[in-house]
């Protein structure tokens, strides 16, 4: 059965719908119309998004999810002030990230593009500064455990003994993106879509930076990972601590030249 209804009455014939599907799953009919030829469709949605005359519809995606494309998008500048201007956040005040706000972010970042849109992933979202250093002492415990050649055991878990969190720097919450163990894109897709994240929650005014300790320690440590509720099967890909800075930079840095080969 066909996945693609198309509506015969505003269809252009134009073609676009074919030209835009990864998968080439649409082929022309011999009445010049768009239809489904294999179970190869990756239910972008890419073919019902481009048609300007919306003539057609797909089986997978409700009509009545669809959002508009905004007429207006932002201008050049606007996003590169955006890009250029994200810092790593590692201190934080201790004002509340509210629930909707995390949402906000997380609906931004669950469209980010996975690959052949598998979106097969998971998101952990530890809110409020009391979970969050419970995890930390989590973290902490488990180091311990490590030999302590590794580089930065002995640093972390001696700042922890005066006080001092090297693992989440105090962030008001963590996000970790889990992805299936299998999944040889495992860490492109949430690292994408983490990014992604950020920076939706730089737009709303928050800071984040990315928690590489975690995701290490979740990595080796099995306490951890049931202490996160990381689901069966899946494995922390990517983690990120939020929260709102505690200062606000002034400047952007210079970074070295771009090294490109053009061909």
């Amino acid at each position: 059965m066909s996945r693609i209804l198309v509506d015969t009455s505003v269809c252009k014939k134009d073609g676009i719908c074919v030209a835009v599907c990864p998968a080439r799953t649409i082929s022309i009919n011999e009445e010049g119309y768009p239809e489904d030829r294999g179970p190869l469709c990756y239910e972008c949605g890419h073919c019902v998004a481009i048609c300007p005359s919306r003539a057609l519809t797909h089986s997978a995606l409700p009509e009545g999810d669809m959002l508009p494309v905004p007429k207006e998008q932002p201008a050049a500048d606007v996003v590169d002030n955006l890009l250029m201007s994200r810092r790593s956040i590692r201190e934080f005040r201790e004002k509340a990230i509210e629930r909707e706000t995390l949402e906000a972010i997380l609906d931004v970042a669950r469209r980010a593009p996975t690959a052949v849109n598998a979106q097969n992933l998971r998101w952990i979202v530890v809110n409020g500064r009391e979970k969050v250093h419970e995890l930390a002492n989590e973290c902490v415990h488990e180091m311990r455990k490590m030999p302590l050649a590794s580089p930065y055991v002995e640093r972390v878990t001696t700042d922890w003994e005066k006080g001092v969190d090297s693992i989440l720097r105090g962030a008001t919450a963590v996000v970790a993106v889990c992805a299936p163990e299998e999944s040889i894109w495992a860490q492109t897709d949430a690292s994408i879509a983490l990014s992604h994240a950020e920076l939706a929650a730089a737009a709303r005014g928050l800071g984040m930076t990315w928690a590489g300790i975690l995701m290490r320690v979740a990595a080796a440590s099995e306490p951890v990972r049931r202490w996160l509720q990381v689901p069966q099967g899946y494995a922390v890909a990517a983690a990120a601590m939020f929260g709102y800075g505690k200062y606000k930079y002034q400047r952007i840095p210079p970074r070295k030249p771009v090294s490109a080969h053009w061909m």
